[in-house]
């Protein structure tokens, strides 16, 4: 790497932490002066109000990555170009074209970094930033449930239960239907019965069991006492919480969106979301491909029209990655392109760019 390449680089990584730093400041400046009559209203203590903003830093973070990126560009072209120092390099000869491609690369590994970022410290800031809210803001203490009434749960081996009343503290459901899907998403078996109890494996008393061949067809069979050892759910699955998409790390979110899906569920959300850890992190690469043609066109007063284009571009872009998302959520586009759209608009846009951009 020549001395050019790492004075480029290094002011850029400068300028994006200070930028990344300054942002996420004002981010949390303003949600507090927003919320500090609730916090206020619920005798939030001091340390518990500054705890809750640091679990919320990461989220902040992930949110402004590609915004500090794009003015950090902004700021050491800018810089650069009110110090002549622009015109002596292409006076030497030097093709900005290498430029483009070192913090294009760097926007690579920012991009990877973004994602990693998002899926071990983003998750778990999360979801203890949950917890704090309702144990320490709330004052809501964290109970362990015992016990839960009228609710569905989707199991291994594609087994679906429906519960009347759950008893955690001696394993026991009342009111048990289940049901075994196939791969094509069809009941294959059916289980009633009015009592199920856990003595290692589940055990169901004056159970019915109903099989569905290929043809629709149905056997039906009754047993005073029926062991399924197939079962593979334990006692203490039924009283765990389940966690939004915004806690789960995205083999969590794939696996959910799986068993939800050949239970016949509406997954939609789920689906875009998962599409979405991937998109949003290259969304800086995508940025920098739009910001560098312009950020070395710019003349003078460069600076502050650049601050000026990054936050229109960052509203507009996200603006754009929120609808189509929520087209995505209502099933008008697919995961897919819900997810993906935005990404493949602006990097079409900013590719036209820098091959425009003179050289």
């Amino acid at each position: 790497m020549s001395i050019i390449d790492r004075y480029v680089l290094k002011h850029f990584l400068r300028y994006a932490i200070i930028c990344l730093g300054v942002s996420i400041f004002i981010y949390v400046v303003i949600n507090l002066f927003d919320n500090l009559g609730t916090f206020l209203g619920k005798n939030a203590t001091a340390t518990d109000i500054a705890i809750y903003y640091l679990y919320l830093m990461p989220s902040y973070a992930i949110l402004l990555i590609p915004v500090a990126s794009m003015i950090a560009v902004f700021l050491v072209f800018g810089i650069m170009t009110k110090n002549r120092e622009m015109l002596v390099l292409k006076t030497s000869g030097l093709s900005i074209d290498r430029l483009f491609k070192l913090l294009l690369m760097t926007g690579v590994v920012i991009a990877v970094g973004t994602f990693i970022f998002q899926e071990t410290v983003g998750v778990w800031a999360q979801t203890r930033l949950i917890e704090h809210e309702q144990e320490r803001i709330n004052r809501r203490p964290r109970r362990e449930e015992i016990w839960r009434r009228n609710f569905f749960y989707y199991g291994e081996n594609n087994w679906i239960y429906s519960i009347k009343k759950y008893d955690g503290r001696i394993s026991t459901m009342d009111d048990v239907v289940l049901w075994q899907t196939s791969a094509q998403n069809k009941i294959t078996r059916r289980v009633d019965a009015p009592h199920g109890r856990f003595d290692g494996i589940w055990v169901f008393e004056n159970a019915t069991v109903r099989q569905f061949d290929s043809l629709g067809h149905e056997t039906v069979a009754k047993y005073g006492m029926l062991q399924m050892p197939e079962l593979r759910e334990k006692p203490a699955d039924f009283l765990k919480r389940i966690h939004p998409p915004e806690e789960m790390n995205f083999l969590q979110i794939a696996a959910f969106v799986n068993k939800r899906q050949r239970a016949g569920q509406d997954v939609s959300k789920e689906k875009v979301e998962l599409n979405y850890r991937f998109s949003y992190p290259i969304v800086t690469l995508v940025l920098l491909l739009i910001t560098l043609p312009i950020s070395v066109v710019l003349r003078r007063g460069g600076i502050a029209v650049g601050l000026g284009i990054s936050i229109g571009l960052s509203f507009l872009f996200w603006g754009f990655i929120q609808s189509s998302r929520a087209y995505g959520v209502a099933g008008i586009l697919s995961p897919v392109l819900a997810a993906w759209l935005p990404n493949i608009v602006f990097a079409g846009f900013g590719i036209v760019l820098i091959l425009r951009a003179p050289r």
